[in-house]
């Protein structure tokens, strides 16, 4: 069982996402089940983070230049998504990812550029969200004009045999600070 005082530091920068600056090659996050006693130890290397992180740019670098199937990580069948433009599905019905719909709206992306910006990635088994802001600038449509395309993401991916599965993400454009009434606006 691994000693709680002694992985305390090592859980808090790997639930904080600071991992670049740990010398260790492989980490190693204890952690205590709620209600219990019993302590779970789960690793993942940095190495596979970092080929996580890049394959998140990849991804996001291809969907800005109008492709949804050339790279980025694996979708699951039954991806769920969030996506930027609002809108649930109907009580009880998963949101599931469409990839004929993500081809149709990718294809309205026409070049850009962007960045992402990690803010925190937590590890759990097998299992990685990723919390991020995706800082771009895109060209919609045909437009020769770059506007900014900046979105809070989270998502949720599995480490399998075939590399890295993407099973739900949510991405919306509300960067900005809002007060309790312009929320509300939003919600009529």
């Amino acid at each position: 069982m691994p000693d709680p005082a002694s992985t305390c530091e090592r859980r808090s920068a790997v639930m904080a996402g600071v991992l670049r600056a740990e010398p260790w090659s492989r980490l190693s996050v204890a952690l205590r089940s709620t209600g219990t006693n019993r302590w779970t130890s789960l690793s993942i290397t940095e190495a596979e983070i970092a080929e996580l992180a890049d394959l998140i740019d990849k991804g996001r670098d291809a969907w800005i230049n109008g492709h949804f199937d050339d790279v980025g990580p694996m979708q699951a069948e039954d991806a769920t998504i969030f996506g930027p433009f609002g809108g649930v599905a109907p009580k009880g019905v998963a949101p599931r990812v469409r990839p004929d719909v993500q081809r149709k709206i990718a294809g309205r992306f026409g070049g850009g550029s962007g960045s992402t910006d990690i803010v925190r990635y937590i590890v759990e088994g097998d299992l990685v969200v990723v919390v991020y802001v995706d800082r771009s600038t895109v060209r919609f449509d045909g437009d020769d004009v770059e506007t900014p395309w900046m979105l809070r993401t989270t998502e949720v991916f599995r480490r399998q045999a075939g590399g890295w599965v993407r099973i739900h993400r949510h991405a919306d454009p509300l960067v900005h600070f809002r007060d309790l009434e312009a929320t509300r606006k939003l919600l009529d």
